[in-house]
């Protein structure tokens, strides 16, 4: 019952943003179009920028934890596919800037993942360097997703999933860990 409602309120969000930019979607407009209530909105979510996240966190990690994906080339497949799909969703996503934007969550959402999964692989943590170069590759990753939606970059999925895959950090490309 919670995921389904969480998926209402979700599929609405997103429904809402192939129409429109995500400033002007509102949170009761969400509420309208999924039919739930204020209070069951505000049960599962702080506000319309929690709903966004909660699209790529529940995707990410869907496709991690369903052995859908068996490396880090095969998860960026699935990013590259997902975004290219729903473009207009997700270039409207990236329209808002600032310290609650889409990117800043990819950002720190990605950069949560790869470092747990790193550590969790070898049993050290990132070095100072390590945590660098995957700030870096996370904040590049998601400008080249946003510049290619935009058709600022001419490439196929296959090839943004191989330059973005060999862009990874190489002390963490081939460390991959499944969860049980």
């Amino acid at each position: 019952m919670v995921e389904a409602t969480k998926d209402r309120i979700l599929m609405a969000c997103n429904s809402l943003l192939r129409e429109m930019p995500f400033e002007r979607v509102t949170v009761s407009l969400i509420i309208k179009r999924s039919g739930v209530s204020k209070s069951t909105f505000y049960r599962y979510f702080l506000d319309k920028y929690d709903v966004l996240n909660y699209n790529y966190k529940r995707n990410l990690d869907r496709w991690i934890v369903s052995r859908k994906c068996k490396n880090w080339r095969e998860l960026y497949y699935c990013i590259f596919s997902s975004s290219i799909k729903d473009k207009r969703r997700e270039k409207n996503a990236y329209a808002v800037g600032g310290t609650n934007s889409y990117s800043q969550f990819l950002h720190d959402y990605s950069y949560q993942t790869i470092e747990n999964m790193t550590v969790s692989c070898r049993g050290i943590p990132l070095t100072r360097e390590e945590k660098l170069n995957l700030s870096l590759f996370c904040y590049g990753g998601i400008a080249v997703n946003e510049d290619w939606l935009k058709g600022e970059l001419d490439y196929t999925v296959d090839e943004m999933t191989d330059l973005i895959f060999m862009a990874m950090p190489e002390s963490m490309r081939y460390l991959w860990k499944q969860p049980k």
